[in-house]
Order: structure tokens, then sequence, then C-alpha cells
């Protein structure tokens, strides 16, 4: 066999050799790598849909906390609204009915009266204002008043309220009530004057002292005329002398 008949045949065999390493790099080899791909590609994928369907429980799950926070902070804050408006209109109808009162109080005040024997009732207050339930009343605060007559001696009243009618001159005395005149002093929680029939009736807690002794009784009437007391009490009347 020649040299270049040699040549030949290992030329022949070297392409044989290359096409075969090409057909199995190209069509067997790529086939089995893409099998395994796949088959990463699809482990991968159940992976990733295992973790994503887990994600997207834990998002739905957030979202639903999330959303009642949002119902709940919704929810809170209109209840604070409502609550602050309420406050707002409670307080705008306290201030108004502070100004309607500072409107309708007066200092200083003073009324004169009589009754048919000629005695004289003078009332003086340091505050007094209408009353709203009844035009016909006063309301006073820091009550001084005194019955003046020609033929007897002053009485006297202090307290902490009074309610004076316009129509009758009626005067209903309360807080810290004291009567005095003559040498006696009447306290007690209530007074109820009746400047026309001539009388007043004291009424809870009613003491009477003088000189000498302290009667305790639960109600009392004092004649303005004669200035007699009469006890009306349902309890036992006390007498302390001295």
């Amino acid at each position: 066999m020649s040299v270049k008949s040699l040549l030949q045949l290992i030329l022949l065999i070297l392409i044989f050799i290359i096409i075969a390493g090409i057909y199995f790099i190209y069509f067997y080899s790529g086939s089995l790598k893409s099998e395994i791909l796949i088959n990463k590609d699809l482990d991968k994928l159940a992976k990733n849909k295992i973790y994503k369907d887990g994600v997207d429980q834990e998002i739905l799950e957030d979202l639903i906390i999330s959303k009642k926070e949002v119902n709940n902070e919704s929810d809170l804050n209109d209840k604070n609204i409502n609550k602050n408006k309420n406050a707002k209109i409670k307080n705008e109808n306290i201030v108004k009915s502070e100004s309607n009162k500072i409107k309708n109080l007066t200092k200083e005040i003073e009324y004169i009266t009589s009754n048919n024997e000629g005695d004289i009732f003078k009332i003086l207050a340091k505050y007094g204002k209408t009353n709203i339930e009844n035009t016909n009343i006063l309301d006073l605060e820091k009550v001084d008043g005194v019955i003046s007559s020609t033929k007897r001696s002053q009485i006297y009243i202090t307290s902490d309220y009074a309610k004076y009618n316009y129509n009758n001159q009626n005067s209903q005395f309360s807080g810290n009530v004291e009567i005095k005149y003559d040498n006696k002093i009447i306290t007690c929680d209530n007074l109820d004057l009746q400047i026309n029939q001539n009388y007043a009736i004291a009424y809870n807690n009613v003491e009477v002292k003088d000189n000498n002794s302290v009667m305790k009784a639960q109600m009392v009437t004092l004649n303005l005329l004669t200035k007699d007391i009469q006890i009306n009490s349902k309890e036992k009347v006390k007498i302390i002398t001295n």
C-alpha cells in the first residue's frame, strides 16, 4: 500500500470518528441533557408550586388579618368621630347653657313687700336669676331678709339659697337657714315664709335656742305677729336646759 493510500485511509477514519462524535454530542447527549434538565425543572416547578402555595396562603391570611385590622380601626375611628361629635355637641350645649345662665344672672338684688298688718319684708341677695321652669319665681343665692314692724321687734333671716315668688310674695329658704329675733335663734335646713298669712314654717333638723334652753324638733311654725312657736313633730322633742 502506498503512502498516499494510507493517508487517505487515515483521513477517512478520522472523518467517520468526527461524524460519530458530532452525532453523539448533538443528538444522544443533547437528548439526555434535555431530559435531565426537564426533570430538574419539574422538581423546581413542583417545589416552587408548594412554596408559592404556602406563600399565597400566608399572604391570603395576612390580607385577611390586615383587612380585619383595617375594619376594626375604621370602626374605632368612626366611634371616635361620633364620640367626638357627641362630646362637641355636649360641650356646645354646656357652653350655651352656661352662657344663658350668665346672661340671666343678676347681682345685688333687693325686693320689698308688705302684708296686711303693715309689716315690711325686705329681701336682699348677692345673686339672682329667673327660674327656667317658672318665670314667676326668682332663684336667689347668699340671701339676707328682714321683717320690720312698728309694733314688734325685727326678725332676721339668712340662708344660702331662696326662691321668691312674684305673685304671692312667698319665699322658700334653704341651706344653712337661720332666723333671729329677740333672744331666740332658729336654725334649720328649710324655711317656708308665708308673708301674707303671717307665719313661717321651719323644717328638717330644726333647732331653737334661747338664753336658757335648746330645743330640737322636726318642724316648728313661727307666728310672725305674736312670735309664738308651735311644735309640729312626729318625733319626740328634745329640750336641753342650761
